[in-house]
């Protein structure tokens, strides 16, 4: 049996119309992927809140959230309102960032990965006192 080029063609013509079209587009860079880099450049830093001892939250100028993990604890973090950000020479707050609390205490980072920000409950169990004066 013998079937012409022609007739081949509009077999797979056919068929190709017919067929439905599934395509599947992988995002660029998605969070989390492997050699994906997680920072914040230090001047679009816009707040931050210690999350306790254990680590620190901070977001970008863009209001995203960011998670820094402390390598053990971060003695001094939680009664501050004031720190510094050793990023080197980069100017990139990132998981090879440090943090130095006013005193002179250093905590280095273990990790640095996007957050959804501090829990809005974070606060639900604390009783509001009057001030001293």
């Amino acid at each position: 049996m013998k079937i012409s080029s022609a007739c081949r063609t509009t077999a797979v013509i056919a068929a190709l119309a017919t067929a439905p079209w599934n395509v599947t587009v992988a995002a660029w860079n998605p969070p989390g992927a492997a050699g994906s880099a997680a920072f914040v450049h230090h001047s679009d830093m816009r707040n931050w809140l210690a999350d306790g001892e254990r680590g620190l939250w901070i977001q970008a100028g863009d209001l995203e959230w960011f998670y820094a993990r402390f390598s053990e604890a971060c003695h001094g973090l939680n009664s501050t309102n004031s720190l510094v950000f050793d990023t080197r020479s980069s100017d990139n707050i990132d998981r090879t960032s440090s943090v130095v609390v006013p005193g002179g205490g250093r905590c280095t980072l273990q990790s640095f990965a996007p957050s959804g920000g501090p829990p809005k409950n974070r606060n639900a169990d604390v009783v509001p006192e009057p001030q001293a004066q």
